[in-house]
């Protein structure tokens, strides 16, 4: 569990409000992917204080486990500024974009520009990141990450890995984005209420569903003493 104070000492009042907004707007999807049957789980992603794109689970509905919220959110970033999916891979990526053609400077230009944008990013989301999605983020060169409840099971930025953090002997590859910022705890409790509202929900597609029904909803979340790391 971190160990840092939450809120941070240095942190101004206008700052928290500044995040706390943002996670409220993370919070927001998470709901609307609650009310949608799936795991609730949200975030925006932030630059120059303007949420730039959004996303919300949906691995349930599009029966692809790796939609979540934080790949969700890149995938819409991407393909609107002239990128295939995450999904269609590099290789797809460098075929159709004109890489190697000099008619296409100007377009290539533009696309590093974009994607130089996530390194002056804030991802919000209200549960940590897995380890795959901690991943990722690495690679596309994220700034900072805040979030709310820990990801006990699949944390990837701290919870069970520290995927966020290059190893010493990486440290020195041009190919090795930088470490990214994070700080957990913003609006743990909205997050971990949200998450427990859906497993009470019957899941209709289970191959052998659950009976539910005595499941009572407990509103109560306790309390950690130490509930935000940075690093």
């Amino acid at each position: 569990m971190p160990l840092d104070p939450y809120p941070s000492p240095s942190m101004s009042d206008g700052d928290r409000i500044v995040h706390l907004d943002f996670m409220r707007n993370a919070i927001a999807m998470a709901q609307i992917a609650l009310e949608n049957s799936e795991t609730p789980v949200g975030c925006v992603l932030v630059h120059n204080n303007q949420i730039i794109s959004r996303g919300m689970n949906g691995t349930n509905q599009s029966f692809n486990g790796t939609r979540h919220a934080e790949f969700v959110a890149l995938n819409n970033y991407i393909s609107r500024n002239g990128f295939h999916t995450i999904d269609s891979g590099v290789e797809e990526n460098n075929r159709t974009s004109g890489v190697g053609d000099d008619s296409s400077s100007t377009q290539r230009r533009i696309r590093e520009d974009s994607l130089g944008i996530l390194a002056n990013c804030t991802l919000y989301v209200t549960v940590e990141p897995c380890i795959m999605c901690a991943s990722l983020l690495r690679q596309v060169g994220i700034r900072r990450v805040f979030f709310g409840a820990w990801n006990e099971k699949f944390g990837g930025t701290g919870g069970v890995l520290d995927v966020h953090k290059i190893a010493g002997s990486l440290k020195d590859s041009s190919s090795q984005k930088g470490d990214y910022e994070v700080s957990g705890g913003w609006l743990r409790e909205e997050a971990i209420l949200l998450l427990r509202r859906f497993y009470l929900q019957e899941n209709e597609r289970a191959p052998e569903p659950r009976d539910k029904g005595k499941r009572i909803f407990n509103p109560i979340v306790s309390d950690i003493i130490d509930i935000s790391y940075h690093t």
